[in-house]
């Protein structure tokens, strides 16, 4: 059943398309707005490091931007669902980061770069934090370090215990890895051809997953209803 328990873990198309976007966005960010990850806080934290201990304390504030947008971001996915906890958090982030995706494709040049990768950091950390399980497996759609670890444990599992329940979880994390590399590779020659424009395919990209998220609320909607009808009923 395709919408059976589906805001709790949504399947491969969802994580697939947030994987494209996830890659799709580190490439845009880097070449095209100062030379930053959103994602890769690790490699931001370095570089940080690295120009505060060499003494360019203005290149070094590039990567702190992107390191504290993303831990906002992570506390704003923590605190919604306990504030707010009628909300449909799946729907609201994906509609959410929609927008906000649409209208950076449209900030002048006159800008500052660190608004922009600031704010993808911030929108992609949510999104991290949100959708975070496929298929019972834990995995990120926002970079590949665990989800490499994790492609290569679970393959050295099924060949030492000859399981195929442990080449399908091999499988699983390898096929986020290649959507993400699918979508870096599509954010280099969309960058080059498209510029700042570019980042509107990853609000397109995600159009179908909100219109997914949206019909099964609808049918969790009419569900509910339809439960609390019979239960009137047989009262």
């Amino acid at each position: 059943m395709l919408f059976k328990n589906f805001k709790r873990d949504p399947g491969p198309y969802v994580f697939a398309m947030f994987a494209l976007t996830g890659g799709f966005l580190e490439a845009f960010t880097f070449l095209l707005h100062g030379g930053v990850f959103c994602n890769a806080q690790t490699g931001n934290l370095v570089m940080l490091v690295i120009n505060f201990a060499g003494g360019d304390f203005p290149s070094g504030l590039r990567y702190l931007y992107s390191i504290l947008a993303y831990v906002f971001g992570i506390l704003l996915s923590v605190a919604i669902p306990l504030c707010l906890r009628r909300v449909n958090l799946p729907l609201a982030v994906t509609a959410a980061e929609i927008a906000v995706l649409a209208a950076l494709a449209f900030i002048p040049e006159s800008v500052p770069d660190w608004v922009t990768y600031a704010t993808v950091s911030f929108v992609c950390a949510v999104q991290y934090n949100t959708f975070t399980t496929l298929r019972g497996q834990k995995l990120a759609t926002t970079f590949c370090t665990n989800n490499l670890r994790q492609t290569v444990m679970h393959f050295a599992h099924g060949v030492a215990e000859k399981s195929v329940a442990e080449f399908k979880k091999s499988g699983i994390y390898a096929f986020i890895i290649l959507c993400f590399a699918a979508g870096a590779a599509a954010g280099v020659f969309a960058s080059r051809g498209l510029g700042n424009y570019c980042i509107l395919i990853c609000a397109a990209l995600l159009l179908p997953v909100l219109a997914l998220f949206i019909a099964d609320s609808c049918i969790s909607f009419r569900r509910a209803k339809r439960d609390g009808a019979d239960a009137k009923t047989r009262q």
